[in-house]
């Protein structure tokens, strides 16, 4: 694996279901184990949540399909509060449907990342969306949607 420089040191998922938070959580302790990883089940528990301590942490990998408040609803209010309006945002889904993409970058989404279908590809893709040169790059719609293609480049 690549060295990365070093950026996050807190991130969190938001994701319902607990077999991805916990493959989640052990790749990127793979890619980093100095990275703090939180999770959270759904969108209401992340509010409250980061109403408590907003400025803990500097990214948010965020799913979309979820009970109680969606991954767009979470995003809509994240963008409109001024304590938390810049962290950067990674929706992290099985969806590649269009209009998610569309909406979720026309809300300020950072990245749109599609859940990769191995372990040994999320790590792969973690290790390269949790490099801060990676971060730093410029948002465009070319480069919004994440995934395997992007890796092997």
């Amino acid at each position: 694996m690549k060295e990365r420089v070093q950026h996050y040191k807190n991130i969190i998922l938001v994701d319902d279901d607990s077999d991805d938070r916990a493959l989640f959580t052990e790749a990127v302790n793979f890619v980093d184990p100095t990275i703090n990883v939180i999770t959270r089940s759904d969108g209401e528990h992340l509010m409250e949540f980061l109403e408590n301590d907003p400025g803990m942490f500097e990214l948010i990998f965020l799913d979309l399909n979820m009970p109680r408040k969606n991954g767009k609803e979470c995003l809509t209010e994240i963008r409109a509060n001024k304590k938390l309006s810049n962290i950067p945002v990674i929706v992290y889904t099985t969806s590649l449907n269009p209009v998610d993409i569309e909406e979720t970058y026309n809300l300020g989404a950072r990245f749109f990342l599609r859940k990769p279908s191995s372990f040994e590809e999320l790590k792969e893709t973690l290790a390269v969306v949790l490099d801060a040169k990676f971060a730093a790059a410029e948002k465009t719609r070319d480069n919004f949607v994440v995934g395997k293609k992007l890796v092997m480049a």
